[in-house]
């Protein structure tokens, strides 16, 4: 079994965004919903990194009415899709008693729709849209108040994974951009495409490129287990 290493269970965490999805959900939802000026919003926080991650979620969806919940959830429904392989690495991560998380700075309300078939199969760390106001808001669930990190990202995800000792896991992360770059420096493995890649790359952190799920599951049991067999966890 893979997740046998020095007694260590391997465990995942993977980004949604262009990551478990074969575009970014968020994006798809401004091109549609949002005024023309969430590109601009949209440059600040990946390109010329202005804003910070957190900040700018919030104004991309303050752009964007409450009233709209129902319309938006129907078109994520619709148009949104899975990244090839995921549902059968879903299956494998099940079979081989791997736990799966998710975790997003993205909203629960267009993440749950997209992983409903696989509900019970994996975890979603995700924040909280709240349609109380005009506009769409945010609640934070997994941010620390006193974060000891950035404190700027929206989702604290080494928080989370740093609730899964080293000592006792091998730590996986798949991702494809900014919000993954930090994880990735305390992973023992990484699976990286778009714009992550660009970033471990200018900081010198090693990375398995990824197109499909097909090739992660691939590469997971070559990896894991070729380290097995010297009892070390894969390094990221």
């Amino acid at each position: 079994m893979l997740q046998l290493v020095k007694e260590k269970k391997t465990i995942i965490f993977s980004d949604f965004d262009g990551t478990i999805t074969e575009r970014d959900v968020i994006v798809m939802v401004m091109e549609k919903f949002a005024p023309p000026e969430w590109v601009k919003l949209k440059d600040q926080i990946l390109y010329e990194r202005t804003i910070s991650l957190k900040e700018g979620i919030e104004k991309l969806f303050g752009l964007i009415g409450s009233n709209k919940k129902e319309e938006i959830i129907d078109f994520v429904k619709k148009e949104a899709k899975l990244r090839s392989g995921f549902p059968e690495f879903v299956d494998f991560c099940r079979l081989e008693n791997i736990e799966l998380n998710v975790f997003s700075a993205s909203l629960d309300f267009l993440i749950e729709p997209l992983l409903k078939d696989f509900k019970n199969k994996l975890k979603i760390f995700s924040n909280g849209a709240d349609f109380s106001s005009e506009k769409i808001s945010i609640n934070y669930n997994y941010l620390p108040k006193n974060c000891s990190l950035c404190g700027t990202c929206g989702c604290c995800k080494v928080e989370i994974i740093e609730k899964y000792p080293k000592e006792h896991f091998i730590r996986v992360v798949i991702g494809d951009g900014l919000a993954e770059l930090a994880p990735s420096k305390i992973a023992d493995l990484v699976f990286a495409r778009g714009n992550l890649i660009k970033l471990l790359e200018q900081e010198k952190i090693s990375y398995i490129p990824f197109q499909n799920f097909h090739e992660v599951q691939k590469q997971l049991i070559k990896n894991v287990s070729a380290n097995q067999r010297n009892g070390e966890p894969a390094k990221g």
